[in-house]
């Protein structure tokens, strides 16, 4: 075994974030040539605070760009929490983001859902899934997607609890954006749903929250704030009744993006009329700090928190100016329940796709592949690059926009892990390879003289860096699909994930061979 995999976890993990380029032909050799790997949590290691921890206690977020599986490795979670002994319900937390965000969850009958606001425990009996007070709601696009899940799923009254507290975003934010847009001459970017302006009013204290549209005096609230934007726009030669925005019901139910006019006064606050009375109805609004008082302690419990966004969205971590507006970290999870620290959680787990990486956004990273200025004459990179897209289906579960295709940066998901306080990996996509193609890996970055870049947020200071790759076999994505356990791999997969281990310093604890429940393989170890 290589001296250095069997360092200490932390100091390895550090280590390849400051010298990343240290070692990368040692572990190739100790790997590829001499048969030594070694993948998932290694023997003997001990895990610092596991003794703090709750639990069945489970964070899953995205280590990389987003779109990299985290709600079906949610939805294997749910299972194994349910399996745990005395735990006899588990609750999916959602804390940060909104419906610009979107997962895909498929079960083992073939029923697939593509989820923005509802949690990935739809599919579950013993799941209830927790909108908390971090993310943004929209309540009219959560009555339809609620209605579109029960059209696929059946009823899911006392399923789903939303948290009084949770920020409100209306047409009004979604019309800022807009008005944002065309001031700035920006004609595309973000989804449309006005999640960073709901956050912005947050901080500015001139928005909402759900308890907002609860109050009797609810429409004298949202008449003022219709008022104060209207007023707005006119300073800007805008009339806010003529803007167009998206309309999530009626682009749920075409298939296509659907816009309609914020309209006047009365029209606005009849539609949020319609999405309070359904709230109120549904019966699904709590307390959420109550909530997470009581499970902080609760044994009998499962709990999971689900990222909705990736690391590299982070609003302070990530690709600015290219990211989210929260805190896509695992401290993100306090400011979300107001309740729960990085130490209360038992498992710490990091979700990026094996083999490449993929992104919705206007950001160019250093490994990109470029996809939009195609001749008839195709390098290998974009062969590659479009076969993934095509093989994956990597079109946008929120825009439906084509992803932009990358190859894997170790640079930035060792980074990544690093500031997160996450403590494991797991590989998703493992069947989206090719025995006749070399899979290339960005070890790390050099400037035009030659010197060592290493990563730091921020699209500015990546726009020079030259990756340095290496390249490694593929093998059958097919062969994959019918593996069951880490043994029926191909060998060139288990080598790959052990080098992906060795050069990030950080355990690979499961990967996955397909969409379905069934298609998760759990490593040795953990």
């Amino acid at each position: 075994m290589p001296k250095k995999l069997s360092q200490s976890l932390h100091l390895l993990q550090k280590q390849r974030l400051l010298v990343p380029q240290i070692g990368i032909h040692e572990d190739f050799d100790c790997i590829y040539n001499q048969g030594q790997r070694l993948i998932g949590w290694p023997p003997g290691e001990k895990r610092i605070f596991a003794h703090l921890a709750r639990k069945n206690t489970v964070a899953v977020l995205g280590a990389v760009l987003g779109d990299e599986g985290k709600g079906r490795f949610v939805d294997n979670k749910i299972d194994d929490l349910c399996a745990a002994p005395q735990v006899t319900k588990v609750y999916v937390i959602k804390y940060q983001g909104g419906n610009d965000t979107g997962h895909t969850i498929e079960n083992n009958d073939g029923v697939r859902l593509a989820l923005h606001l509802v949690p990935s425990s739809v599919m579950h009996p013993k799941a209830i899934g927790v909108i908390d007070k971090g993310v943004v709601v929209n309540a009219e696009d959560l009555k339809t997607e609620v209605e579109y899940v029960e059209s696929k799923i059946g009823n899911l009254r006392g399923k789903i609890i939303l948290s009084s507290d949770a920020i409100l975003a209306t047409d009004l934010e979604r019309a800022e954006e807009v008005l944002n847009r065309e001031r700035n001459g920006h004609t595309s970017g973000g989804t449309g749903r006005g999640i960073s302006l709901a956050y912005a009013h947050h901080y500015d204290k001139l928005g909402s929250k759900v308890f907002d549209l609860l109050n009797e005096n609810w429409r004298e609230i949202f008449d003022k704030q219709y008022e104060q934007h209207k007023l707005q726009f006119s300073a800007f030669g805008k009339d806010l009744s003529t803007v167009q925005v998206p309309d999530f019901h009626a682009t749920k139910i075409m298939g296509e993006n659907k816009l309609r006019l914020v309209g006047i006064k009365t029209e606005f606050l009849d539609r949020l009329e319609s999405a309070r009375k359904w709230l109120l109805k549904r019966d699904m609004i709590r307390d959420t700090f109550a909530l997470h008082r009581k499970l902080l302690f609760d044994k009998h419990s499962g709990v999971i928190f689900e990222g909705s966004q990736a690391l590299g969205l982070h609003a302070w971590l990530g690709t600015r100016p290219d990211v989210a507006a929260s805190d896509t970290s695992m401290n993100g999870i306090l400011q979300g329940t107001n309740m729960w620290k990085t130490t209360d959680i038992a498992e710490r787990i990091g979700v990026f796709k094996a083999t490449y990486t993929s992104s919705v956004g206007s950001r160019h990273m250093p490994t990109q592949i470029d996809l939009k200025n195609l001749s008839d004459d195709l390098t290998q990179d974009q062969k590659w690059g479009k076969w993934v897209r095509e093989e994956a289906h990597e079109y946008g579960t929120t825009t439906g926009r084509p992803r932009d295709i990358l190859h894997i940066d170790l640079p930035m998901l060792t980074y990544n892990a690093n500031m997160a306080g996450i403590e494991v990996l797991a590989a998703t996509h493992l069947d989206i390879a090719s025995e006749n193609v070399l899979i290339k890996v960005c070890t790390h970055y050099l400037d035009s003289q030659g010197n060592i870049v290493p990563y730091q947020p921020g699209l500015h200071h990546l726009k020079d860096v030259i990756p340095q790759y290496i390249e490694l076999p593929g093998w059958d994505g097919k062969v994959c699909k019918q593996a069951k356990n880490i043994d029926d791999l191909p060998e060139n997969a288990t080598n790959y994930l052990a080098f992906i281990q060795a050069r990030t310093g950080f355990p690979i604890v499961a990967g996955t061979t397909g969409p379905a429940r069934k298609d998760l393989i759990v490593f040795p170890g953990y």
